[in-house]
């Protein structure tokens, strides 16, 4: 019973997320606005940095690896990596293959 149970869970949540400035009203424009925020689940699998991406300045081996499936919009380098619910800038972002039709996306964050 515990082996059928076992597919049913995933690793955790990885979610891209987008914050998009608000614009302000032109007769007010001293009132703060609120920024737009779009998110997007992603198929991700999270691990350890390889070691043919380290590169000991931008990469290095304590950093994690995130490769996931073409998400609903075109990540940026902007965005932000949500993962189990803690937020992570991207050091790099790179598609698969790397000319032509993406695939699939590698991230990279510090770990």
């Amino acid at each position: 019973m515990a082996v059928a149970l076992l597919g049913e869970f995933k690793q955790g949540a990885v979610t891209l997320k987008r914050e998009t400035p608000g614009v302000a009203d032109p007769a007010q424009p001293w009132v703060p606005v609120e920024p737009t925020v779009e998110t997007w689940p992603l198929d991700a699998v999270v691990r350890r940095v390889s070691q043919k991406y380290i590169d000991g300045t931008l990469i290095v081996a304590t950093d994690n690896q995130i490769t996931f499936a073409v998400p609903a919009t075109v990540p940026a380098m902007t965005d932000t990596l949500v993962i189990d619910c803690a937020e992570h800038a991207m050091k790099d972002l790179r598609p698969i293959p790397a000319a032509g039709t993406p695939v699939a996306y590698i991230a990279f964050v510090a770990g």
